[in-house]
């Protein structure tokens, strides 16, 4: 693995982490979902996905880079 490969990894080990951070945060910032509002449940799903859709990028992105 070379260093542009081990460079690739740490960015998309660092982007997980903050994922992790945020998803244990919101639960303990923002509480159960069943006091939330419907529309503070809308933005939190759409936050979700949107941090999904972030981590599955970088991680098609880095499997992309590695393999080809």
């Amino acid at each position: 693995m070379g260093f542009t490969d081990q460079i690739s990894a740490l960015i998309f080990a660092l982007i997980l982490i903050g994922v992790l951070v945020y998803v244990i945060m919101s639960k303990f910032v923002i509480g159960p979902l069943v006091s939330l509002k419907k529309a503070e449940r809308v933005v939190l799903c759409l936050g979700i996905v949107g941090i999904v859709l972030v981590v599955v990028y970088a991680a098609s992105e880095l499997l992309f880079y590695v393999v080809f």
